[in-house]
């Protein structure tokens, strides 16, 4: 028996596609996912970003991203510095940098490519539908909850 609407099974599908398109990617370049979705940030957030923001704009669990900087950090491609007593930025060193010019600086820079030929009633259009969609599955699974 199936329980999704015809439509909804489509877009289900398209998620998994482009989920599997950045794992590929990231493979290709041969990052883990977690590494991948982390510099990502970093290149999109800006260089000293604070962990909260990585651990919030990732979707990644806390305990991944924290697992995922160790990792980065012993092989040089990041520093992790206090702010404060409890609060880490996380920056670039010279070879982080290179390693996201040669990586998702390109993935990103294909995604910009993508916008810019939709243009923009188009990529506004995906943007405020997806928003939606977010919102509305936030506030049902809320409910449901209660």
């Amino acid at each position: 028996m199936r329980y999704s609407h015809p439509q909804l099974l489509r877009i289900n599908h398209l998620i998994s596609e482009l989920d599997h398109i950045y794992h590929e990617m990231a493979l290709k370049f041969k990052l883990s996912d977690s590494a991948f979705s982390i510099l990502y940030t970093l290149c999109v957030e800006g260089d000293g970003s604070a962990l909260s923001l990585i651990v919030n704009h990732a979707g990644l669990a806390k305990q991944t991203v924290n697992s995922a900087l160790r990792k980065l950090e012993e092989e040089n491609v990041i520093n992790l510095v206090l702010d404060g007593k409890r609060k880490k930025k996380i920056f670039l060193t010279e070879k982080g940098i290179k390693l996201c010019e040669a990586t998702v600086i390109k993935i990103i820079e294909l995604e910009n490519n993508i916008f810019l030929s939709w243009g923009d009633e188009k990529s506004n259009r995906y943007i405020e539908d997806t928003r939606e969609y977010n919102r509305l599955m936030m506030e049902g699974f809320l409910k449901l909850c209660k």
